[in-house]
C-alpha cells in the first residue's frame, strides 16, 4: 500500500498561519480508499465551473485555488497552488503550501499543473468559500 502526505488546510488556512507551512495540518492517505476516490471524481466532474469562473477572474475578483500531487523522487505531497491563469489544458500559479519533504519545489514556486491532474479546487470570494473544496479527512 502507498500512503501520500496531504495539506488538509483549505488555501485560506494557510494564508492566515506564518507563511506556508504547517505541520499539523498534513494527514496521511490512503489512495486506493474508495470515500477518497469518489471525492476525486467529484472534482473532476466539476472542474468545468472552476474554469468557466477562472476564465473570468479579471471581472469576478474571486481567489482560485488547485491542488495537486508533486512528485520528488518516491516522495509525494499533494499541495495546494493559487490558480491565476490556464495554459492549454494546464492551470497555472504559485505554490500555497510549504512541502514537508520535497526539496524540488518551494512555497510561492510558479507551477502549471494538466487538468487531469488537479485533485481538488475551491473557490472564494474574501474569507468565503464559494465552491469546492471536495477532499475531506475524518
Amino acid at each position: 500500500m502507498v500512503i501520500l502526505i496531504s495539506c488538509k488546510s483549505t488555501p485560506k488556512d494557510v494564508d492566515k498561519e506564518s507563511e506556508g507551512r504547517n505541520d499539523a495540518n498534513v494527514v496521511q492517505l490512503d489512495p486506493t480508499d474508495p470515500i477518497y476516490q469518489q471525492q476525486l471524481k467529484n472534482v473532476q466532474d466539476s472542474i468545468g465551473f472552476f474554469i468557466t469562473l477562472l476564465k473570468s477572474k479579471a471581472e469576478n475578483h474571486f481567489d482560485f485555488f488547485a491542488k495537486a500531487e508533486f512528485v520528488d523522487g518516491d516522495k509525494a505531497e499533494h499541495l495546494w497552488f493559487s490558480a491565476d491563469s490556464l495554459v492549454g489544458n494546464k492551470i497555472a500559479g504559485l505554490l500555497d503550501n510549504e512541502p514537508v519533504e520535497l526539496k524540488n519545489v518551494i512555497y510561492k514556486d510558479r507551477v502549471t499543473i494538466d487538468l487531469k491532474d488537479i485533485e481538488d479546487w475551491a473557490i472564494y470570494d474574501k474569507d468565503s468559500l464559494i465552491a469546492g473544496n471536495f477532499i475531506t479527512y475524518e
